[in-house]
């Protein structure tokens, strides 16, 4: 597999700006909200430029984009009354063939036990699912913890696929499931995405903190030849798998200002194993956003690997 697009999460640190500027719930009403939803718009549409601008077209919408939209007391129709607006970011998104992501935060547990957490899950999907609905209809995903085990990995893994049954088409059509660094490895999520048909994303660091067996290594081509084969049996429209990469901060779980040349070899080479040309995209967790992405494309030791995406 090649790589096609590398792209960074919600804030550019080069301009200083946003899409995830929110406002509490106590002020969740008008003209404030309106105010707020049209600069987070506006802040889309130009890091979407800047971005085009310098070759970067995978970018990962902050969930606040529309602030608290899952919330039942959210006063607007947001896809009607910023209708305008959401139609030029999805112009942009056509013209230059970005992709856009999302990334529900912790509290979004579908596989919860109590019911108004996973009620509450469900509307914050259905939410996500909207907006990437309106900007990048054809290739916006969001990307889902599976939750917590809850003391029991198996019950919670039945619990999240009969939740998943309670999201609409649309919203089910754009889930896309990520291992993390603690509870459900790489195999938990590869078993929940192969029964469901929906795509997993890899993401590289939480599979080094919590590996399937003892050898992280030794499993890691089964395990993303697995991850990969999702994506061609999942609905989604356009089938280009994704990964995460973040290097670590200090050995620990926590994200490193930047991506070390060394771990994005590590993935590319990983990858260039089966998969001939096929493209694949990487999203950068790293805390310095989009100076991370610059940085790797000028590191030395990366040139010829990574020019051709950009």
């Amino acid at each position: 597999m090649k790589l096609r697009y590398l792209g960074y999460p919600c804030t550019n640190v080069t301009l200083g700006a946003t899409t995830g500027r929110t406002l509490r719930l106590a002020n969740l009403k008008e003209p404030r909200l309106s105010a707020v939803i049209r600069e987070n718009l506006a802040t889309l549409r130009r890091l979407l430029l800047w971005n085009v601008e310098r070759g970067i077209r995978f970018f990962r919408v902050a969930s606040s984009v529309i602030p608290l939209a899952s919330h039942e007391a959210f006063p607007l129709d947001w896809p009607v009354q910023f209708a305008p607006e959401l139609a030029e970011v999805r112009a942009l998104v056509a013209e230059h063939h970005l992709r856009l992501s999302m990334h529900p935060g912790q509290y979004t547990i579908l596989n919860a036990q109590r019911p108004e957490v996973v009620a509450a899950a469900v509307r914050e999907l259905e939410y996500h699912a909207a907006f990437l609905a309106a900007t990048d209809p054809r290739s916006g995903t969001m990307t889902l913890h599976v939750g917590g085990a809850y003391g029991d990995k198996g019950s919670a893994k039945r619990r999240f696929a009969e939740n998943a049954a309670l999201l609409s088409p649309e919203a089910r059509s754009r889930l896309i499931l990520e291992n993390d660094d603690r509870t459900f490895h790489a195999g938990d999520v590869l078993e929940l995405c192969e029964a469901l048909q929906l795509p997993m994303v890899f993401d590289f660091l939480h599979h080094k903190l919590n590996p399937v067996s003892e050898s992280w290594e030794a499993e890691l081509v089964p395990l993303l030849a697995r991850a990969v084969a999702t994506w061609d049996a999942s609905s989604l429209a356009a089938k280009v798998p994704k990964f995460h990469l973040s290097s670590p901060r200090d050995l620990s779980t926590a994200h490193a200002d930047f991506v070390e040349p060394v771990d994005f070899l590590q993935v590319t080479d990983a990858l260039a194993q089966f998969g001939g040309d096929a493209p694949f995209d990487l999203m950068l967790e790293a805390k310095q956003k989009d100076a991370a992405l610059l940085r790797l494309l000028r590191a030395p030791e990366l040139r010829g690997v990574i020019s051709a995406a950009h």
